[in-house]
């Protein structure tokens, strides 16, 4: 009997859990953050990507968080000595583009600098509410070196014809043409 109402009560409490899922495009729970579980594991995601990149923590932290993981954000400065919020378009932040809560697991999408290297984007799978969070897989988006410039060199070029483009719709806006 107690056997039974001990597995009954860790059902329960599995059930109960944190369960959502915060992206660019919005939460999709009643947009709460959970309080314990979620800045802890993006303090998780985040130590872990800087003791893997860095070995010791440099001295500041530039992090970037979708905007559905704002109310999270003072709990995660907290919890990561040296982290600042930044603008998305710091080249050394650190982006927390995803978050998704289920149960006793998350999985963060960061993208992260890298020195000489285009950015790298990594899923980081942990396992451990109720306990410390602890990594348990982290996948690695590899693309090769020449997909990578490729990419890149894509989008700078569609950005510099944009550029032109604009300035010239932004000129007949202003009647200068």
């Amino acid at each position: 009997m107690l056997r039974c109402s001990l597995l009954s009560l860790l059902l329960i409490m599995g059930a109960c859990g944190p369960n959502g899922t915060w992206t660019r495009s919005g939460a999709s729970t009643d947009a709460h953050v959970y309080m314990a579980p979620a800045p802890q594991a993006l303090a998780k995601a985040i130590d872990w990507w800087v003791a893997r990149e860095h070995g010791a923590p440099p001295k500041e932290i530039p992090i970037w968080m979708v905007p559905s993981l704002d109310p999270a954000a003072p709990k995660v400065l907290e919890l990561v000595p040296g982290a600042k919020l930044v603008d998305a378009t710091d080249p050394a932040a650190i982006r927390i583009e995803a978050l998704r809560l289920s149960f006793q697991k998350a999985s963060i999408d960061l993208s992260a600098p890298r020195k000489g290297l285009p950015r790298q984007l990594i899923t980081i799978d942990m396992a451990g509410y109720g306990g410390p969070w602890r990594v348990t897989g982290a996948n690695w988006w590899r693309f090769n070196e020449r997909q990578i410039r490729e990419v890149h060199d894509g989008l700078k070029t569609a950005s510099d014809q944009q550029a032109p483009e604009q300035n010239a719709e932004a000129a007949q806006a202003d009647g200068d043409s």
